[in-house]
């Protein structure tokens, strides 16, 4: 009895048996559909012919430049290779700016209305300005007046939770010696340092001077068009004292020293590390300013001159 011819392997016809149609040139996501439709699977190679993870989903930016087979064959596969127009990392990258370009925008639109102002003495008829730029054009801002800000309807000092631009500005106060024991407080202070600043804000003297400098740093990357731009920036470069006795090269550095122009009724003296007069004058009226020069080891005591600025 003969045996029964061993079977010779054969080649396998396509599951489909359907040509692959032409998917070069459209989006991968497209080609895809075309495919599905067809029965086929699809996988993405990218151009620098590496094959993409099968958990990476292209968007629409990603099109077909080839594909393996070929258009018009009947494959003894379901699956076809897809040459796309980008490798993996450069779709990762894209889509992680897109993702990124979508967060900030997101955030500008917060921030478009996070902040409402109130500026004035009283409480009652207080118009409720939704930027510092309507401030800035209000009557409010030449005024003495201080101003209020609120956080989308919290005070700064509730502590609100910080958006990530605003934990930026904390990080930037607290790396040039600022205060940002609140940290929503510290952006409540430069929001208002953007609105406005108090007609005196120049004359005053700060115990911890850093603090008033980092805040109107943080300010000025904030509102750099602000009007009074250039207050905020000769504060950050100020070196001023008060009233009160000083002693030059400990609580005064040494140098050239003014008032502020109109000072009145202003009594300067410079005295030896013994209390021996130097040099003193009383001035009843300086339109210009007064002026003095004091050195390291000097005392130096002044009443009525108000706040003075080293100059040089």
């Amino acid at each position: 009895m003969e045996s029964a011819p061993t079977p010779t392997p054969s080649a396998s016809s396509s599951p489909t048996a359907k040509p692959v149609q032409d998917v070069v040139g459209k989006t991968y996501l497209a080609a895809r559909t075309a495919l599905n439709n067809d029965d086929y699977f699809s996988r993405v190679v990218g151009k620098d012919g590496k094959e993409w993870t099968t958990n990476i989903v292209p968007d629409d930016s990603v099109l077909a430049v080839s594909m393996k087979p070929a258009a018009g064959e009947t494959p003894d596969t379901d699956t076809i290779y897809i040459t796309v127009n980008m490798t993996e990392a450069e779709f990762k990258a894209a889509s992680a700016a897109k993702a990124e370009t979508a967060k900030v925008a997101a955030e500008q639109a917060r921030l478009a209305t996070r902040y409402t102002y109130t500026c004035g003495w009283s409480s009652s008829n207080q118009p409720t300005y939704k930027s510092y730029k309507e401030i800035w054009a209000s009557g409010d801002y030449k005024n003495g007046a201080d101003c209020h800000v609120q956080m989308d309807g919290r005070s700064s000092y509730d502590k609100p939770p910080l958006l990530p631009s605003e934990q930026k500005l904390v990080d930037l106060v607290a790396s040039k010696g600022g205060d940002v024991s609140v940290p929503s407080s510290t952006v409540g202070n430069v929001m208002l340092l953007c609105a406005k600043v108090h007609p005196d804000y120049a004359d005053q003297v700060s115990a911890v001077p850093e603090r008033r400098k980092a805040e109107a740093a943080a300010a000025l990357t904030v509102c750099p068009d602000a009007p009074h731009a250039a207050i905020l920036q000769a504060e950050i470069m100020a070196v001023k004292v008060s009233d009160g006795a000083k002693i030059v090269g400990q609580t005064m550095e040494p140098g050239i020293w003014k008032t502020k122009p109109g000072a009145k009724d202003c009594y300067w003296s410079r005295t030896t590390g013994g209390g021996d007069i130097i040099d003193n004058n009383f001035v009843g009226f300086a339109p210009d300013g007064v002026t003095v020069t004091v050195y390291a080891g000097e005392g130096f005591e002044s009443s009525r001159c108000g706040t003075w600025t080293k100059i040089g």
